[in-house]
């Protein structure tokens, strides 16, 4: 119930970005495309969005997926994958360091519900393994939150914990396809023909991932669910 309060808002917000998109279009793609065109020229602009994506993959920092789609909107697809990619494996390392080596899980306060659901997830992953850590990986919720999640997992190994964020960070190749797409989208040159295909491919391409990643976490939570159940029940 509460993941579809969340979806519908996260709907309702990408609704009003692009009514704000809309109205402020041009100046802000104006900035946009000024940014991209320096981070293109530049030698080093493949590290710095890698850099920006790594360091939004640590909490509390926001923005993980404008990074991501950033990475799409300059560098195009599939080219984007690799700061986008790389910078997210990095950031799910430093802050598995960080939380392991350092302890930053002392300034982590989660409620009373997110401590059942984190309960949940560990032992969920000590009975599915490996297949289960990755699926929870590649669900719809957010990089940083399975980072500092995962990365508070007493029982989880370093090495299981590299691999399986090596795996699930491919996922972001899904936010540089999208950026791709604005970055054609803001294109001036682009006839109109070619622009409403595109607007559309966008549109067709969001439903489903929407869909897909609703349908993923349930299946997810579904296996958590039955996994904690079945650790409760009484054995005679």
């Amino acid at each position: 119930m509460r993941f579809r309060k969340r979806l519908i808002a996260v709907v309702l917000l990408i609704i009003a970005l692009g009514a704000v998109y809309q109205w402020y279009r041009e100046p802000l793609m104006e900035f946009v495309q000024s940014v991209a065109i320096k981070l293109r020229a530049s030698p080093w602009g493949m590290f710095v969005l890698a850099a920006c994506v790594m360091a939004t993959s640590i909490p509390p920092l926001l923005g993980f997926t404008f990074a991501s789609t950033l990475c799409g909107f300059v560098y195009g697809f599939p080219a984007g994958i690799a700061p986008a990619v790389i910078g997210a494996w990095l950031g799910s390392m430093v802050c598995f360091g960080l939380i392991r080596h350092f302890n930053f899980a002392r300034f982590i306060r989660l409620s009373p519900d997110k401590q059942l659901k984190y309960q949940a997830i560990q032992e969920a992953i000590q009975e599915g393994g490996f297949g289960m850590l990755v699926l929870i990986r590649i669900t719809p919720i957010p990089w940083e939150v399975t980072n500092t999640v995962l990365s508070m997992l007493p029982t989880l190994s370093t090495r299981k914990y590299m691999l399986s964020s090596f795996l699930a960070s491919w996922k972001v190749a899904l936010e540089v396809w999208f950026g791709s797409q604005l970055a054609s989208l803001s294109d001036p040159d682009l006839p109109p023909s070619a622009h409403r295909v595109t607007l559309i491919t966008l549109a067709i391409g969001f439903l489903i991932l929407v869909a897909l990643a609703v349908w993923l976490h349930r299946v997810t939570m579904q296996k958590v669910r039955a996994m904690q159940a079945k650790d409760d029940t009484p054995q005679l």
